[in-house]
């Protein structure tokens, strides 16, 4: 393993490119950089965010670390396949921020806010056991989760604006913090939302989708700032 490190052009991987491809990884650095000035005034109701940019990171570090060094380290072939990371990414994703929604108590919905998590899992189950063989989960990049997932994120965002337009007192405090990493959420969501439900069209049409995926690490990028933003005004009102 030296000896194979030791063949790798590094000059290749220190470039503005090499690093952009890394988007996924460091751009939850921000966050995370907040969060370690600010956990000791961390509300209880961003502890799930919290875990979402711990855990996020690594599994993005494991997706792009096999994906940018398959060739290069010449890795087996188990450790070149990155969908799966991909696919526990968004499960994780929707359950976490899901909790964060619960976690505020805002009395609009809520059966149906603490249902939602659970149709999800019943969902990823049925599509990878009845609608399509098991191993599609390991082999093949799910665009049809990845859309219901922003989709119901979206329903959590949207309902969330809704009861503050109607209410007339917030049952929680650190509202600066829930508003910041909610429009992070709504526009990650929403600008990634159609491009995930026609991810595999757009692949099986020969289309450059290194584009579309740089979008998605631009809405990426603006998610982390915000959340990041949302821990600095932690227990501010």
């Amino acid at each position: 393993m030296a000896g194979t490190f030791l063949k790798i052009e590094w000059s290749a991987i220190f470039t503005l490119k090499e690093f952009w491809a890394w988007a996924e990884v460091w751009v939850l650095l921000i966050p995370l950089f907040a969060l370690l000035r600010r956990r000791a005034q961390l509300p209880p109701i961003l502890k799930p965010v919290a875990w979402y940019v711990i855990i996020a990171l690594i599994l993005n570090f494991l997706a792009i670390f096999s994906w940018r060094f398959q060739l290069r380290l010449n890795l087996p072939n188990w450790m070149t396949n990155n969908i799966p990371l991909y696919h526990a990414h968004s499960i994780l994703r929707l359950i976490m921020f899901a909790w964060f929604f619960n976690l505020l108590r805002e009395p609009f919905l809520p059966k149906i806010k603490k249902l939602l998590p659970y149709v999800f899992l019943l969902f990823v189950l049925l599509m990878f056991t009845v609608i399509k063989p098991v191993e599609h989960f390991w082999l093949w990049y799910s665009s049809e989760l990845h859309a219901v997932e922003a989709g119901i994120l979206l329903f959590y965002c949207l309902q969330h604006y809704v009861y503050l337009a109607q209410a007339e007192q917030i049952p929680y405090s650190n509202s600066r913090s829930v508003n910041w990493i909610t429009a992070g959420i709504t526009l990650y969501v929403g600008i990634n939302f159609f491009l995930f439900l026609f991810y595999e069209t757009l692949i099986n049409l020969s289309v450059d989708f290194y584009i579309f995926w740089e979008v998605h690490n631009v809405a990426y990028l603006i998610l982390c700032c915000l959340i990041a933003k949302g821990f600095y005004e932690s227990n501010k009102h």
